[in-house]
């Protein structure tokens, strides 16, 4: 007998979690305009944007967060496999691909110490918190078979062009970013598959993209 995938998100919830999302550029062209600072401008608009939209799915949060802590097993083998897989793609993608990634400007890292920890948590743990309920949300109601490949794969062509479309700097890397971002989403949705849980792929993206950053400051 075919079974079916039962939303457990409301509608509005939905909505109103993509909308903080696709306000993240808005936001940051708006600060950007004021300060004339790239980098501050999307860590502003990462960080209030990203913790609203902690707060308001706090309860879809802590859920996931409940399901690794009861299966920690779960939780370190596909963070682990999450660190392996992210940190092979983000190579692949800085050596051959040349997908845009949001990142901040090494200049700006160096020079204002002040914010420093604040743009590091941006572009980490507030960025992969995004990615993740993100593409959460946006499939939660799509009608799909109980397929696992077929929830991957229009996970991360669903988000990851939602995802390409908010942070792409330039149309010249359109085609290299999307790729890279879709691929992103499929591991961060299989991840998830496996696992029951988000967490392991949140938790693998924020470290990888914690430890890029600091690559920046050498």
């Amino acid at each position: 007998m075919t079974q079916y995938y039962i939303s457990r998100l409301s509608n509005k919830r939905i909505i109103l979690s993509m909308l903080m999302i696709f306000l993240l550029r808005p936001l940051a062209m708006v600060i950007e305009h004021l300060i004339q600072n790239t980098t501050i401008a999307w860590m502003f608009a990462l960080n209030v944007m990203g913790g609203l939209l902690i707060m308001y799915d706090w309860n879809l949060f802590g859920i996931h967060y409940n399901r690794a802590k009861a299966n920690k097993g779960d939780f370190l083998i596909y963070g682990a496999l999450g660190l392996f897989l992210i940190g092979g793609w983000m190579m692949i993608n800085i050596r051959w691909i040349h997908g845009s990634i949001p990142l901040p400007d090494r200049a700006v890292m160096k020079e204002d110490l002040f914010a420093l920890p604040a743009i590091l948590a941006a572009y980490s743990f507030l960025q992969s918190s995004i990615v993740n309920i993100g593409f959460k949300c946006l499939t939660d109601h799509l009608k799909v078979r109980s397929n696992e490949l077929q929830i991957i794969l229009l996970s991360g062509i669903l988000f990851g062009t939602v995802y390409t479309l908010i942070f792409l700097p330039q149309l010249s890397v359109l085609l290299p970013t999307l790729l890279y971002n879709v691929v992103l989403v499929w591991i961060l949705s299989y991840l998830y598959n496996q696992s029951n849980s988000f967490m392991p792929g949140l938790s693998a993206m924020t470290i990888i993209y914690f430890l890029l950053q600091l690559t920046l400051m050498r």
